[in-house]
């Protein structure tokens, strides 16, 4: 690339300068013509004004008025032959045609700029002075102008051959870096970005491919997150799955029947978790459909009573009337309290309550146990080790409030109230959401 942008701007500046330098090469060589010519003629009319007289009484001049030392004078007589001075014996085409009363002029005539000056008396010519310079010095003359235009024209186009590299390489390298930066992208490399050049265009393609890189890296990060919050949030549907077919082979004369329904049930919702997970991992575009707090309630129900049975634990949803309308995405809204309520039964005790309420206008999910509690208030801590480990998903479940524009926080340490807060809808018109049975609260023990 740097070879092209400097070659095209070498062969620009020779067009260039060609199409100025012989135009104005051809207009120096005749100045000096012209100049030459004229000072021939301003010397001849002069010898003419001083012979003139003579001429006219009949008498021949002997001395010719003296021009310059490279400018030879001759005179001759009305018959074409050469009196005196310098010159052809007989007089040649200039001095012809200045005896028919007309300056005449002739370039390069044996080497020679000839100008031919007619002597009058009245309307009768009665001869002619001729005056010649050695053409040789006119063309010296030129030709050092000429080479003179030339080495500029050179020191010109050396100029630019200079300035287009420095250009070429301005222009190349952050092109260059742009190429290395989307190899490196190509790799894998993520985060990766390019370095501002103060080209603006250059600028506006690195821009592009820095959102490209930033877009592709929050893609691929969520696509390798997505495993591990899999593994998290998929346990506890297949733990109900296996526990319901278990009970089912447990219990001589079981409806093999209610068995496959619950089964079915259990698969259906998982299904819905991996939805969900795939959902959130491609950042959903949401339809600003309001949350149905009912439908979700009846999922949790479903899902976390039966986990929750098999420790000897109850669970408990109340759902109070006005909540605010919110237009979370119910997928993400799903998986935060699927992670509280995990943690909730694997690191808590006693009964687990969900309650659904009013927070000054913002819509708040409170999942709270019987438990030993957590280190103090606000920020998330991990839950403390009760022999199944520190309590795992809260990051996730934190990332995923947030991304809603909610918040999930610590409300009460011991016994632990963890609370997620999501903002109401924008449109203040929307009609409150009464509770999924019309009454205060809904309870399932």
């Amino acid at each position: 690339m740097r070879r092209r942008i400097v070659i095209l701007a070498v062969l620009a500046a020779t067009l260039a300068t060609s199409l100025f330098g012989i135009p104005l090469a051809y207009g120096v060589a005749q100045f000096y013509l012209d100049d030459e010519r004229n000072e021939l003629e301003r010397v001849a009319d002069v010898a003419a004004i001083a012979v003139a007289a003579d001429l006219a009484r009949g008498a021949r001049p002997t001395d010719l008025p003296g021009g310059a030392a490279d400018i030879d004078l001759g005179l001759y007589n009305d018959s074409g032959l050469r009196w005196s001075g310098a010159g052809p014996a007989v007089g040649d085409r200039p001095v012809a045609r200045a005896l028919a009363g007309t300056v005449a002029s002739e370039n390069d005539l044996n080497g020679q700029l000839v100008v031919a000056a007619p002597v009058t008396d009245g309307d009768r010519v009665t001869g002619v002075v001729r005056a010649a310079s050695n053409y040789s010095g006119v063309r010296m003359r030129i030709a050092e102008t000429w080479a003179a235009m030339l080495g500029l024209g050179l020191l010109a186009i050396s100029a630019t051959w200079l300035v287009a590299r420095r250009q070429a390489r301005r222009l190349a390298a952050p092109l260059e870096a742009l190429s290395r930066t989307a190899a490196q992208l190509g790799g894998g490399n993520f985060g990766v970005r390019t370095a501002p050049s103060g080209i603006a265009e250059i600028d506006a393609a690195g821009t592009s491919l820095d959102t490209t890189a930033a877009r592709l890296g929050a893609m691929v990060g969520r696509e390798r997150a997505f495993s591990a919050d899999a593994s998290h949030q998929l346990r506890t549907p297949l733990t109900g799955l296996r526990l319901g077919l278990e009970t089912a082979l447990d219990s001589p004369g079981a409806d093999l029947r209610v068995a496959a329904t619950a089964a079915i049930d259990a698969a259906d919702r998982l299904e819905q978790t991996i939805e969900d997970l795939l959902s959130l991992a491609r950042e959903p575009v949401r339809d600003g459909t309001p949350l149905e707090l009912a439908e979700l309630a009846r999922e949790v129900e479903q899902t976390w009573g039966p986990v929750l049975a098999t420790q000897d634990r109850s669970l408990r949803i109340n759902v109070h009337p006005d909540t605010p309308v919110s237009r979370a995405a119910p997928a993400a809204v799903r998986q935060v309290l699927a992670v509280l309520l995990d943690n909730a039964a694997r690191h808590g005790a006693g009964r687990v309550t969900l309650t659904v309420r009013d927070a000054g206008g913002v819509l708040a999910f409170d999942v709270a146990d019987e438990g030993p509690g957590v280190d103090g208030a606000g920020p998330l801590p991990s839950r403390p080790d009760n022999g199944h480990g520190p309590g795992i998903g809260l990051s996730l479940a934190r990332g995923l409030a947030e991304a809603e524009g909610g918040r999930l926080r610590v409300s009460r340490p011991a016994p632990p109230v963890f609370t997620l807060l999501l903002p109401g809808a924008a449109d203040d018109a929307a009609p409150r959401r009464p509770a999924a049975d019309g009454t205060a609260a809904a309870g399932h023990d």
